[in-house]
């Protein structure tokens, strides 16, 4: 009996001593880890916004800039499956009130952190808001950051657009940091350099308690922002070319035939990149950027290639004439010239600028569709630019058992290319025979001026 008293008290010194140095360890040797820990705990950042950086023209005038802004955000935890705050909220945002009501029914990972209802609030909302607040328990008013876009539909498509990340976007970028209610790069520039352009988040410190709920405001956090992005598009060339263009279907580019910079480019319709939404259920594919994703037949312009290839394969001479009546008979087929009477006897100096159908058809037959499509993948037709733009399409080159010579002589049948490949391949034209790839971005600079790429 003696023996077992004497193990029961030992065993609850050796007990009690081990309790005694953990606690010792625990509260004095990790005092500051387990202090960190418990801080990064109860204090969490609500971000109001990822701030990106400045896209300038080649003149360093800006083409895209953030701007402060008011939003109307939310916290689930208090809104539930809550009716009448959609019913009231859509009064004031101008939101559906089931699409309000799916967003506060939605699942969320904390149900106590902050998520973004509307971004870009006037200042009627704000104080119609205001008057409700006794109604609208959870849901605040909230400074943020915006996109803004002085130029607005001149430039849509060349910069893109941002918005909140996609489940497909968050899936595959996950890795790289982002998290559900990030803006992202949609389109453009701001879609292809947007791990350039994203800085670091900022927001407003809040105390949390065991349950996540926010107690109290204890400080801000500031943000850091993106990198700069300095374009070769000149601001006046590209309002010129806009004006131009007017309400017409089509696209314009202009580029250097010196460098292969684009100077300019447009394409209509457009979207307004401040306000998306509406043109997601308009007509017209505004958000087809033409000159890179319009695939088209070239036409006319494919006769400079019929020209170059009967030449250099010794088909034509310089003065080499071509009777024009205005048709031509060819395979039990009549071929008719643009100009119903004819353009007469015309050699190359005189076809080309006449753009005589009956000139090209003639050496086009000599030349045949096999030495046509080697020349036209000479100046690399039916092949991507590679210009720094998301989505370029390659074209089309038809084989020889797709097309006649007749109709590929003067740019018809199946070929196809972008306005982006025809400008490029007038500018090697141009220039003396330099195939310049086609870009739109100078440099990355980053906020201490220091050139990143």
């Amino acid at each position: 009996m003696e023996a077992q008293k004497r193990f029961f008290i030992n065993f609850v010194k050796i007990a009690t001593a081990i309790i005694v140095l953990r606690c010792f360890y625990l509260q004095v040797v990790r005092y500051r880890h387990y202090y960190m820990l418990s801080m990064k705990n109860c204090i969490r950042t609500v971000e109001t916004g990822t701030p990106r950086g400045f896209i300038y023209d080649r003149n360093r005038r800006v083409l895209a800039k953030d701007a402060p802004s008011l939003q109307l955000v939310f916290i689930p935890y208090d809104m539930g499956a809550s009716s009448e705050k959609a019913e009231i909220l859509s009064g004031i945002i101008g939101i559906e009130s089931e699409a309000i009501l799916k967003k506060f029914k939605a699942k969320y990972a904390n149900p106590f952190n902050r998520v973004i209802l509307k971004r870009r609030l006037t200042g009627e909302e704000v104080s119609l808001v205001e008057e409700n607040s006794g109604r609208l328990k959870g849901v605040f008013i909230q400074e943020g950051i915006v996109r803004d876009y002085p130029l607005g539909k001149s430039t849509a498509h060349l910069l893109g657009y941002t918005s909140e990340i996609n489940e497909r976007q968050l899936s595959r970028f996950a890795k790289q940091g982002y998290k559900p209610g990030d803006i992202i790069g949609q389109d453009g520039i701001e879609q292809l350099y947007d791990s350039y352009l994203r800085g670091v988040a900022g927001g407003i410190q809040v105390e949390v308690d065991a349950r996540g709920y926010h107690r109290k405001i204890m400080g801000k956090k500031e943000s850091l922002p993106g990198n700069d992005i300095l374009l070769t598009i000149d601001q006046t060339i590209q309002e010129i070319v806009d004006e131009e263009l007017g309400k017409r279907r089509g696209s314009i580019v202009v580029l250097d035939p010196r460098n292969g910079q684009v100077l300019a480019m447009v394409s209509k319709p457009g979207f307004d990149p401040d306000d998306i939404e509406p043109y997601f259920s308009a007509g017209g594919h505004p958000f087809l950027n033409r000159a890179i994703k319009g695939q088209y037949s070239p036409g006319s312009v494919f006769k400079i290639i019929t020209a170059i290839a009967a030449l250099e394969t010794g088909n034509i001479a310089e003065y080499d004439r071509v009777e024009c009546t205005g048709f031509m008979e060819a395979a039990n087929r009549e071929f008719h010239c643009w100009k119903e009477d004819g353009h007469g006897w015309v050699d190359i100096i005189l076809a080309l600028p006449f753009s005589c159908n009956i000139f090209f058809g003639t050496v086009g037959m000599r030349v045949g569709v096999g030495k046509m499509i080697e020349f036209a993948r000479m100046f690399e037709l039916g092949r991507a630019t590679g210009i720094d733009l998301p989505g370029e399409k390659s074209g089309f080159l038809p084989d020889r058992s797709q097309v006649d010579a007749l109709n590929l002589s003067i740019g018809q049948g199946p070929i196809l290319a972008t306005p982006m490949q025809i400008v490029s391949f007038i500018s090697t034209v141009a220039n003396g025979g330099n195939i310049w790839k086609p870009y739109i971005v100078q440099s990355v600079i980053s906020p201490s001026g220091k050139t990143v790429r």
